[in-house]
């Protein structure tokens, strides 16, 4: 086998992904292109992102047409429950770790979008927010959210997630117990609804490391680009060093390549023996910048420490995006470090067999 062949029957393991969920018809025909840009953009830029176009190009192959508004019309009226089924299976892939923060969908209820093996991920933000508004102190709540990281890590879930990045960035400090108490008390003075405090969001990560750590769980984290409310500068993995050094038991996963400061997430992957670094929603979303984002994380990181992953959300189309240009931009890299004589061609086979699935399968005790 080549080592194409080798990339393209390895089936998928993929370390970070959310549930499809059904849409409104209009959301489909008006607004389709929102699900293939993390910005804010209004329709007359969204529908030009070089994403959209090659999701265009799936709904082409799909249905037959050319045309965006008839693709749009033909999509809307899918079963969506066949219709995933066909997409995501299609892709190989094998297992899906399912980020339970967004959408607002059961585990049990994306499994009828696919056949792949689906194992929870618990997103920590979410747990605080419906923990906080029934505690009474400080301890009280410390006790339930311990208690609640500790009933999912001892049931399904193979991994934790953070969304700080969104919050309040990834400089991510220490703090003492007194000024823990006074944010906790802030945040309920303030209430609503949603954990965005730097001091009290900078405990909970603290508090999810130790419980990651006792499990020895990974904890995810959202790094590089995203939605609108992560600010640009604060999302660059470097900031989370010294928590890092801090946790150095806790398995840490760097999500989305850290893009764009990929290189730097690379770094701090090649520096720090339990962190780890997957790939994702760069890949699909920077399409001709995925061959050059994996030959930058290959750079310093071993590749034992890669993992393939999509992100994808809301709509399967993502999951075929990411498979197919990731397979396609994998094989591209590890061709090109073989031909220069930086690998063997079997060496850059097992390569492929870790980022692909071997990784993550080790990782997660899959």
């Amino acid at each position: 086998m080549s080592i194409r062949d080798v990339v393209a029957s390895t089936p998928l393991v993929d370390n970070h992904a959310h549930a499809v969920e059904p849409l409104e018809r209009e959301r489909i025909t008006d607004s389709f292109a929102d699900y293939f840009t993390e910005g804010q953009l209004s329709p007359e830029h969204a529908r030009h992102t070089l994403n959209y176009r090659a999701v265009l190009d799936l709904l082409a192959e799909q249905f037959g047409s050319a045309d965006e508004a008839t693709l749009l019309q033909q999509r809307a009226e899918v079963d969506l429950a066949s219709y995933a089924r066909t997409l995501i299976d299609g892709t190989n892939t094998e297992t899906i770790l399912v980020d339970d923060g967004f959408p607002n969908v059961a585990l049990d209820e994306f499994d009828a979008y696919t056949d792949a093996d689906l194992r929870p991920i618990h997103r920590i933000e979410n747990v605080a927010e419906t923990l906080l508004p029934a505690s009474e102190s400080l301890a009280s709540f410390e006790d339930a959210f311990v208690d609640a990281l500790e009933e999912a890590l001892d049931g399904e879930f193979v991994a934790l997630k953070t969304v700080i990045a969104y919050r309040t960035g990834l400089r991510v400090r220490a703090h003492d117990r007194d000024a823990v108490r006074r944010a906790y008390d802030e945040v309920c003075r303030d209430w609503d609804g949603r954990v965005e405090h730097s001091v009290f969001n900078d405990y909970l990560v603290h508090l999810a490391a130790e419980m990651a750590a006792a499990y020895d769980a990974p904890l995810q984290f959202h790094t590089g680009f995203g939605d609108a409310d992560a600010h640009p500068q604060f999302v660059d993995p470097t900031y989370l060093y010294e928590f890092l050094q801090a946790h150095p038991s806790t398995p840490v996963v760097l999500l989305h390549g850290g893009y764009p400061y990929t290189r730097a997430a690379g770094y701090v992957t090649a520096t720090l023996d339990n962190v780890y670094l997957d790939l994702s929603l760069a890949t699909p979303f920077v399409q001709h910048g995925v061959e050059p984002l994996i030959s930058q994380a290959l750079e310093l990181a071993p590749t034992t420490k890669l993992l393939y992953a999509s992100d994808a959300f809301s709509v399967p189309e993502l999951y075929v995006l990411a498979a197919r240009r990731f397979r396609a931009d994998l094989s591209s890299v590890l061709e090109r470090l073989a031909a220069d004589g930086f690998v063997t061609e079997s060496y850059a086979e097992d390569v492929a067999r870790r980022i692909l699935r071997e990784n993550a399968v080790s990782l997660y005790d899959l």
